[in-house]
C-alpha cells in the first residue's frame, strides 16, 4: 500500500490525552465484547460505569469555554463496529454541552490493531475520510490509547482539511499512552541515534516527518539497534499483515 498519512507536527504543549478509566476494569466489564461488536446500549452502559467526574473536569478545564465538535474514532474491528467511542462522544456531549459528530468522519480501512505488536501498528496506519468544518475546533475520542497512532492520524485528517484539534480523550490507556505528542527530549534522542537517515526514511515511507510521531512510537523506534533493523522489522510486519488480509505500507 503506497499512501501518504496526513499527519502534522505537534504544537508545543499539546495536552495529554484525558483518561477516564482503568484498563483492568474495562477488560473485566461484562459489556466489553458486545460493545466492541456494535451493541450501542452495552457501550453506553460500559461508558457510564467507567467515565469519571475528575476526567470530565479535566476536559472542561482544557476546553476553557470553547465548544469543539466531539469526534469519535469510528472503526470496524474484527468483531464488528466498535460502539464504545461513539457512546463516549454522546455522553461527553451531554455532560459538557458539546456537539458530537458521530459518523461524520470515519476510519476508511481495517487495521486489526487489537492485541497487535508495535510493528504491526506502525505498518498498518488507520486512514480517515469525511468532511471537516474549516476553522472549527475538535475534541477527539477513542476507547483506548496505546501507541496513539490512530488518534494522531485522525488529528492529521482534520488539521490538513482546515480544522483544529484542541484535545483528545480516551476511556483507558496502555502505560504512557496519554503522553501522545512526541516530547522534545525523545525527538533529540532519535536524532542523536539515527541522524537524518530515520527522518528521510520516514518521509519517503509515510509522507510525514518524525516530529509527527507519537511519543510511544518514537520511543519504540529508539530502542531498536539500527535503522536497517527498523526497516527489516517493518517489512516483516507488513508481510505478515498482508498474509492475514490486512493492507500494509510498502517498505
Amino acid at each position: 500500500m503506497s499512501i501518504v498519512i496526513p499527519r502534522v507536527p505537534w504544537p508545543k504543549r499539546f495536552p495529554d490525552v484525558v483518561i477516564h478509566g482503568n484498563l483492568q476494569q474495562r477488560n473485566k466489564h461484562p459489556n466489553l465484547a458486545i460493545a466492541k461488536a456494535g451493541n450501542a446500549g452495552a457501550a453506553l452502559a460500559l461508558v457510564r460505569d467507567l467515565m469519571n467526574e475528575t476526567a470530565l473536569r479535566q476536559l472542561d478545564n482544557l476546553l476553557q469555554g470553547r465548544k469543539p465538535f466531539v469526534v469519535p474514532v469510528t472503526a470496524i474491528e474484527a468483531a464488528g463496529f466498535n460502539a464504545i467511542p461513539d457512546a463516549m462522544a454522546q455522553d461527553i456531549g451531554e455532560r459538557l454541552e458539546l456537539t458530537p459528530l458521530s459518523g461524520a468522519i470515519v476510519q476508511s480501512n481495517q487495521v486489526a490493531h487489537t492485541r497487535a505488536d508495535g510493528w504491526h501498528r506502525l505498518v498498518t496506519p488507520a486512514t480517515f475520510t469525511g468532511a471537516v468544518v474549516a476553522g472549527a475546533d475538535y475534541l477527539l475520542v477513542d476507547d483506548h490509547v496505546g501507541f496513539g497512532g490512530t488518534l494522531a492520524n485522525l488529528r492529521g485528517h482534520i488539521e490538513v482539511n482546515g480544522g483544529r484539534v484542541i484535545g483528545m480523550t480516551a476511556l483507558t490507556e496502555t502505560g504512557g499512552g496519554r503522553e501522545i505528542a512526541i516530547r522534545h527530549e525523545t525527538h533529540l534522542m532519535l536524532q542523536s541515534k539515527y541522524g537524518n537517515e530515520l527522518a528521510k526514511f520516514w518521509r519517503s515511507t509515510f509522507g510525514h516527518d518524525i516530529d509527527c510521531l507519537t511519543n510511544l512510537e518514537a520511543g519504540y523506534l529508539y530502542r531498536v539497534e539500527s535503522l536497517d533493523a527498523i526497516r527489516t522489522r517493518m517489512a516483516q510486519a507488513a508481510e505478515r499483515a498482508r498474509s492475514r488480509g490486512v493492507s500494509a505500507i510498502d517498505i
